[in-house]
């Protein structure tokens, strides 16, 4: 399996990328193509096909050497640092003439078309971690499912169920309107019931729209992140997907019933970063490393910013896929799980 993760960034030089302008208010206000000199320019036919040929290109050599494909887009904002569940935007909705459909699904869909032949598999998720943006236009959303899917099948002849598209929402904070005194996990799920009867209904959520889009879609997805700190127990491994069925069901969505009938559930993302806040450097401690597994470190990869050569990180790493290992193999706990990613920083 290829998998591909894809950002949509702003301001990092990254050649090939769109990136998303966005206020702050969090609401996005413009498109651009990132590219190698570092400018910004305003996305063309050109360079959305430069960077869809590019992408198949890499796509069809794993295509060649046997591999399925698995796509998950991501929405950052870099000029102001936020959080891509916090960002405010339809995506469907074109700024400056192109919206985000345009210049990142229809792109990467468009690049697994051409790659891809009878026998391959892929799994497209539309987005990852957009919270706010998927609970307030999950209308939009439904109808990138049906798109995707078509641009990739196009012209091509594909075996039933060999594309599959997902949403993918992060374990907890899923609607992205909801606050918290604390980031506790614990603290979220026991406090949920509480926030979210004081503060949804202060918010623009579509409840209906997001029972549509979850029956919808093919796949499931869940960035799981959560503390697990040294010596956790082998239980503690449902504890972000039983948070994620918590929150999900405040919008009528049943995740138990969407997996028993055929829906594939994924953990989109899970690992560790092994970095401190800013991504410049190594965690200071071990509970850091274990406590904030989403903090990462910039790249290029360097030896010196290698958080594994530390022995006490490098075990605790083991540890966590050892365990993890272990879960899958005996079933994913409550859950059945058809797949899990890891994302990582060093080597």
């Amino acid at each position: 399996m290829l998998y591909i993760k894809l950002y949509l960034l702003l301001p990092a030089p990254l050649s090939g990328r769109a990136a998303v302008t966005v206020s702050s208010n969090t609401t996005s206000s413009a498109c651009c193509d990132r590219n190698e000199w570092g400018s910004c320019e305003a996305p063309n036919k050109d360079n959305i096909e430069r960077f869809t040929g590019l992408l198949a290109k890499c796509m069809k050599k794993a295509v060649i050497a046997g591999k399925n494909i698995a796509v998950l887009a991501h929405l950052d904002n870099m000029q102001q640092y936020t959080w891509r569940n916090l960002l405010q935007f339809n995506p469907t909705q074109k700024k400056n003439g192109y919206s985000y459909a345009d210049v990142v699904i229809a792109p990467m869909a468009n690049a697994v078309n051409r790659a891809i032949r009878r026998g391959t598999k892929v799994v497209f998720t539309l987005n990852g971690e957009t919270g706010k943006s998927v609970s307030q236009y999950a209308s939009q959303w439904l109808k990138l499912v049906a798109y995707t899917k078509n641009l990739i099948k196009r012209g091509k002849s594909l075996n039933n169920g060999d594309v599959l598209v997902g949403i993918s929402l992060n374990y907890n904070k899923v609607y992205g309107w909801i606050d918290f005194d604390r980031i506790s996990p614990e603290y979220i799920s026991k406090n949920f019931d509480r926030e979210w009867k004081q503060q949804a209904k202060n918010y623009p959520i579509d409840l209906a729209g997001m029972r549509q889009l979850y029956w919808a879609v093919d796949v499931i997805g869940v960035s799981a992140y959560p503390p697990l700190y040294p010596g956790f127990s082998y239980a503690a491994l449902d504890t972000p997907l039983k948070y994620h069925e918590q929150e999900l069901s405040y919008a009528g969505i049943n995740l138990r019933q969407l997996i028993s009938s055929g829906k594939k559930l994924v953990i989109s993302e899970w690992g560790l970063g092994g970095g401190d806040e800013d991504g410049n450097s190594i965690a200071k401690n071990l509970q850091d490393v274990a406590g904030h597994p989403f903090f990462g470190l910039w790249y290029p990869y360097d030896t010196w910013k290698d958080p594994w050569k530390n022995q006490q990180y490098n075990s605790y790493r083991r540890y966590l896929y050892d365990m993890t290992s272990k879960w899958l193999k005996n079933g994913a706990g409550a859950y059945k799980l058809s797949g899990l990613y890891v994302w990582t920083a060093g080597r």
